[in-house]
């Protein structure tokens, strides 16, 4: 029998309201919601203050008392909080590229750019270049083995 099956075990119906409640739930579920932080975030000082917010928050108590599992809503919230910092953390959204500017620079260091640095996928830089995924590909390749040979 699990704390879910027991009579008298915690259920979904409870309110969350004291800070004792908030602290056992930090206890039993804390190890779980920080995993799920760091795969979002995995600089560990902003996950553990990610974890920390999300259990003194007030959005707590909502997600707890959702119909439901208590696991899956810590889940759910600790995704939620890690996704809400990671969008503070990395500001706004890079400018779009114009279209000649792989002319501009070199091919390799314009895809670096994109790539690396502005975290665009292969398939966004294809569109954004125009052109086909070989060559965005060689052109990452290309960018890594002059800054071997530099």
């Amino acid at each position: 029998m699990n704390e879910w099956e027991r009579p008298g075990g915690r259920g979904v119906s409870q309110v969350v309201a004291k800070p004792a409640e908030h602290l056992a739930l930090y206890d039993r579920y804390s190890s779980m919601a920080y995993g799920i932080i760091l795969q979002i975030l995995p600089q560990t000082e902003q996950a553990q203050e990610v974890l920390i917010e999300m259990f003194s928050s007030p959005d707590l108590q909502c997600y707890v008392n959702s119909p439901g599992n208590t696991a899956v809503a810590i889940v759910r919230l600790a995704r939620t909080k890690a996704l809400e910092a990671k969008a503070r953390l990395q500001g706004p959204l890079p400018q779009p590229i114009e279209a000649g500017a792989a002319a501009k620079g070199s091919l390799p260091e314009v895809v670096f750019e994109l790539a690396f640095r502005q975290s665009c996928s292969i398939e966004t830089i294809t569109e954004k270049l125009q052109l086909p995924k070989a060559d965005v590909l060689k052109a990452i390749h290309d960018y890594f083995v002059s800054f071997r040979q530099a």
